[in-house]
């Protein structure tokens, strides 16, 4: 079961604002009933707070306007008289029916019932008197209705009080609720941030390390990319770019072995042809076809070595593989290659300057004598008729430099860094039949890093190209580093 995935990136992001915008929205939603609640609450409090308290205090005023009426008209009887307290008797009883209708509490009510009650005996008693009643039995009857009034506006008092605490306990739930939702609103809002983020950036960064792996040649890793549709249809295609690369790299591969694998037969067969004239097996040559026929001999042997550069490019990464470290005499080794490139110097009058310390490193040594060869090659091969060739060699710590350097039209600054590039061909190309194949300087890196050392060009002065490398006296292998990762994982 797969989960559903949006055709599209800008669906998954929309996606992802109303998720996460929906929490939001909710919690407004609720908090907005939550204040229109309190505030309701709230109204309806005040109302029936002001309902008891109006309501108690006119019950005390209407005693007042009862009792002096009441009184008059137990003296004077007349018929106005008891109308006016009939009256006020009236609005007693509708004011405590109010009164009588709000929430009270139970001690509340009973107060204002038994108030009426006493209050309804004395109207009655006061209407069938007839001059019968003790004027001071009635002073004392209306004094005890106005203290059981009073009870009545104390607890109207004590009903204020006590929705007054209600709504602060309401709102202090509100409060608590709405201070728990934010804090839940917070944790999942970045939750699902969290999540989006990652569903968004998971097929981008998968695109970026099949991209990276495209440019650092790694064709033989399938390209996946998860995620939206349109991600997932660019992740096919630069899986098919990736075979096709793989495939071009496959071709140029196999044309480099079929060709170097064909140049060399036809070479062997003018080197050897060459070198039979030289022995003068054929008869004796003049002093002039001696010199055409060494000029024969060092093409040849110029061809045959950018024919073993197309070979070792195309069956190698050979830099990847395990170093054969091995003492190496540093003097000795430039030396040797040195000889091997005097015919070139001889036919272009070069003064080959070296300045190398008898250093002993441990170094893969054919590796080392190709990195010295190439280079001095290229100093040669870009050096003008009659100029010098310098090699410098010193121990620098536990770091062996050695730089080359030459006259020649040197390397502009733009082409410094591309000029380690496979195949590359500068703006300035070297005087001569054979023509460089743009291989030595990329060959000389890749044994330079599997060294652990690095390389480098730079101006030689006012003219010419000064190339260093730099290499550590004691490389460490790949058998040295497994194991001191188990020396230390143990330890």
């Amino acid at each position: 079961m797969t989960l559903y995935q949006p055709k599209s990136l800008a669906k998954l992001i929309l996606y992802g604002f109303a998720f996460v915008s929906l929490p939001l929205v909710l919690a407004l939603g609720y908090a907005a009933l939550q204040v229109d609640r309190l505030a309701h609450q709230s109204q309806n409090a005040v109302y029936q707070a002001v309902q008891a308290i109006t309501n108690s205090r006119q019950l005390i005023d209407l005693l007042t306007e009862m009792e002096r009426s009441g009184r008059q008209y137990l003296i004077l009887e007349e018929e106005d008289l008891l109308e006016a307290f009939e009256e006020v008797d009236s609005q007693f009883a509708e004011t405590a029916r109010r009164l009588q209708r709000l929430p009270l509490d139970r001690d509340h009510l009973d107060s204002v019932d038994i108030l009426v009650d006493r209050q309804s005996e004395l109207a009655t008693a006061i209407r069938a008197a007839d001059g019968e009643l003790d004027q001071p039995a009635v002073a004392g009857a209306f004094l005890e209705l106005n203290d059981l009034a009073q009870q009545v506006l104390s607890g109207s008092n004590r009903m204020v009080d006590r929705e007054v605490g209600i709504l602060r306990d309401a709102a202090g739930a509100a409060r608590t609720l709405l201070f728990a939702l934010g804090v839940g609103l917070v944790v999942l809002t970045v939750a699902s941030a969290a999540v989006f983020t990652f569903l968004i950036s998971r097929p981008v960064r998968q695109l970026d390390r099949a991209i990276r792996q495209l440019g650092d040649g790694r064709f033989d890793v399938p390209v996946r990319v998860g995620g939206p549709e349109d991600l997932e249809y660019l992740g096919v295609r630069l899986d098919w770019l990736r075979q096709r690369l793989m495939e071009l790299e496959e071709q140029k591969s196999r044309f480099l072995r079929h060709m170097s694998h064909e140049l060399k037969t036809p070479l062997t067969a003018i080197r050897e042809g060459a070198e039979l004239l030289q022995d003068q097996a054929v008869g004796d040559l003049t002093a002039e076809q001696h010199e055409v026929v060494s000029i024969l001999q060092h093409n040849t042997v110029a061809l045959q070595r950018l024919i073993e550069d197309l070979l070792r490019f195309s069956t190698g990464h050979e830099e990847s593989a395990e170093l054969q470290l091995a003492g190496v005499r540093l003097r000795s080794l430039v030396g040797d290659v040195s000889r091997n490139h005097k015919p070139a110097l001889m036919s272009k009058h070069l003064t080959l300057d070296t300045a190398v310390q008898d250093i002993h490193l441990h170094a893969d040594g054919e590796r080392l004598r190709t990195v010295v060869d190439n280079l001095l090659s290229n100093a040669i091969k870009f050096s003008p008729r009659n100029g010098t060739v310098d090699v410098v060699g010193h121990l620098q710590g536990d770091t062996v430099i050695l730089e080359v350097g030459d006259e020649g039209p040197g390397i502009p600054e733009e082409e410094r860094e591309v000029v380690f590039d496979a195949f590359f061909q500068g703006r300035h190309q070297a005087e001569g039949y054979v023509k460089g194949s743009g291989l030595g300087l990329s060959i000389a890196r890749g044994h330079v890093e599997a060294h652990g050392g690095r390389i480098s060009v730079s101006s030689n002065g006012n003219r010419g190209t000064r190339i260093k490398v730099v290499l550590p006296r004691y490389p460490e292998t790949r058998a040295s580093r497994a194991a001191a990762d188990e020396h230390r994982a143990a330890s």
